[in-house]
């Protein structure tokens, strides 16, 4: 009688729900839902599968430094700033035509308001809008709101002040009420009708618009006056005469005083954000001026092209680097890190004595803003790119951490990448994009985890990694995703599996797997690959050891005509390690995708050791 020894054991190691990718947490203790190792995956409906290609759609000749979809009351269309020229471009990218010239050949920003989109250059403020003439493009200085800055001003130059002087606008109006003038003449008075109006301010650039109010109510253009530019007096050559209506305000001069100090407060400002009184998005605040690093401005409500001299800020001792909107109703205000200045302090709005004021208060020293393009708010969760990776803002410094880490499982490639204060990012469809160096770090909203790791008690995002996307700006329209590049291309992700005409080449890696033991050696008999039942693939399933890779089997599934998961498997043995890898790839013009992944396996003795 022979005693038949009986059969090793078979277990089954499974991996499901795929995740994102790990770059940071150590090889041998990266989760096996995720890759220390990926590239050009994404997860749309649930499970990985290959990035979207894209095509290009118009090529400019400067590299791509905005992008703005413009709706007027006619028709659609897009603004585009490439080189140091703006574009109109109609008809879905198919025409483009320069509208300004002069502009800065660096990245710039944007900003929507009553009807009007402000672009900020940090050289020359640019306004696109509708004017008399229809829809165009006009430097913000050449159609500055031109206020009253004084009324009801005498013959001796008294009066009252009424708006404050524009920064974006080298005009004023001052309106007088005419008197009789009384002067003693050898005892006796002698009285004249006033000819002579002293402006509210001295060495004016000129009088362009004098005006005087007639019997009908309707204002008379004057052209017979002289102009003491010194000493800011115009006299007209026949007198107006008493105010037609009692009281009124009855001469008004418009003049100029060119200041390019003034003007260039706001043209070289290249920051800027919406913001108002009790969080309405009804101001612009902008900052970036290399001048004045340490200061911001406001816009007048609901008015892009009125910016009162005394609508500023000086905030610290640092420069500002970004804004970023709260959830508390705040706005945050960015700085590099620092020994001398804190790196955010908090802004809110109140009223004072009726007029909307906006206090600032002293925030922390601590993590810093290193990029001014890298902030934006991903379903209400205000992110910003600092020198430790991507944080979270959360609200005033009232006991909560100011700073929440939200990257940790992309720190350990992130913040080895180079000049990472050019970084760009943009949030779409629940998804917040990183651009730097052709390469796009995405974080999804839907999904959170918590990192044993990780240093924080509060959730971090799944990321996923891409390379050899060229993206310098990003923007979407009618629910796609657009980028603009260095060398003047804009291109939009598509529904292929080619970058323009290339490829993707794509890949995922598995963490180390031990198979739920680290003492004894392993052997895999089978593995088995299941695939999403409706969805074409194209993937190359391999495994590696400490000798290196094995191919184990090239699978295609296109145009399905079943409801019905695939599932590959293969004999495949495996002998006597310790850890395994198995890789996913592809470089064909066809998705990859997996969805489970079974390894069948015995234990095969005591591992002897390397």
């Amino acid at each position: 009688m022979y005693n038949v020894p009986a059969a090793k054991p078979k277990n089954i190691y499974t991996i499901e729900n795929f995740m994102g990718v790990d770059f940071t947490s150590s090889p041998i203790e990266v989760d096996k839902r995720r890759s220390p190792n990926a590239k050009n995956l994404i997860n749309n409906d649930g499970f990985n599968e290959t990035r979207n290609g894209y095509e290009k759609i118009l090529e400019f000749d400067g590299q791509i430094n905005g992008c703005w979809n413009f709706d007027t009351k006619t028709k659609e269309l897009f603004l585009i700033h490439s080189g140091d020229k703006l574009y109109e471009v109609t008809d879905n990218f198919k025409t483009k035509t320069v509208i300004l010239t002069g502009m800065t050949d660096s990245r710039s920003t944007g900003i929507y308001i009553e009807e009007k989109l402000i672009i900020f250059d940090g050289t020359r403020a640019v306004c696109y809008g509708q004017f008399e003439n229809g829809y165009e493009a006009r430097f913000l200085d050449e159609c500055g709101y031109i206020p009253t800055t004084s009324i009801s001003r005498d013959a001796s130059g008294g009066g009252e002040d009424y708006e404050l002087i524009n920064l974006m606008s080298p005009y004023r109006i001052n309106t007088f009420l005419t008197e009789v003038i009384k002067k003693e003449e050898n005892g006796s008075i002698k009285e004249s009708e006033q000819t002579k109006f002293k402006l509210d301010d001295s060495n004016i650039t000129d009088v362009d618009l004098v005006q005087v109010l007639k019997d009908t109510g309707d204002w008379e253009v004057v052209t017979d006056y002289k102009v003491d530019k010194e000493k800011g007096i115009v006299e007209l050559t026949k007198a107006p005469g008493e105010s037609p209506v009692l009281g009124r305000d009855n001469v008004s001069i418009r003049y100029s005083k060119v200041s390019k100090e003034n003007t260039d407060k706001i043209n070289k400002c290249d920051i800027a954000t919406l913001f108002g009184y009790e969080g309405n998005n009804n101001r612009i605040f902008v900052s970036g001026n290399p001048d004045l690093p340490n200061y911001d401005f406001y816009s007048a409500q609901d008015d892009p092209t009125y910016w009162p001299d005394q609508n500023f800020t000086k905030i610290g001792t640092e420069p500002i680097i970004s804004y970023s909107r709260l959830n508390d109703g705040t706005l945050a205000i960015q700085k590099k890190q620092s020994d001398t200045d804190c790196t955010l302090y908090y802004r809110s709005s109140n009223l004072l004595d009726n007029t909307e004021v906006f206090p600032l208060r002293d925030g922390i020293k601590n993590i810093g803003c290193i990029s001014k393009y890298a902030n934006t708010n991903l379903l209400n969760d205000p992110l910003t790119l600092t020198n430790q990776g991507v944080f979270s803002i959360i609200g005033q410094n009232n006991g909560e951490k100011a700073f929440q880490s939200r990257s940790y499982y992309i720190n350990g490639r992130l913040m080895k990448e180079q000049n990472l204060e050019e970084a760009f990012s943009y949030s779409f469809q629940g998804k917040y994009y990183l651009c730097v160096n052709n390469h796009i770090y995405i974080a999804d909203s839907r999904y959170l985890s918590y990192p044993k790791n990780s240093k924080t008690e509060q959730y971090q995002y799944e990321w996923w990694y891409w390379d050899d996307v060229p993206a310098r700006v990003l923007f979407s329209w009618n629910d796609e995703l657009y980028f603009g590049t260095a060398d003047g291309k804009i291109c939009k992700f598509n529904n292929t599996y080619l970058d323009i005409d290339k490829p993707i080449d794509v890949y995922w890696e598995t963490p180390f797997l031990e198979l739920n033991s680290n003492t004894v050696a392993k052997t895999i008999k089978n593995l088995t690959v299941v695939l999403n039942p409706i969805v074409d693939s194209n993937l190359i399933l391999g495994y590696e050891l400490d000798d290196g890779t094995v191919e184990v089997v090239h699978k295609e599934y296109k145009e399905l005509k079943d409801n019905f998961p695939k599932v590959i498997q293969e004999k495949e043995k495996i002998q006597k390690f310790m850890f395994v890898k198995i890789f996913f790839k592809n470089n064909k013009d066809t998705r990859l995708t997996f969805e489970r992944l079974f390894l069948e396996y015995v234990n095969s003795g005591k591992y002897r050791g390397d």
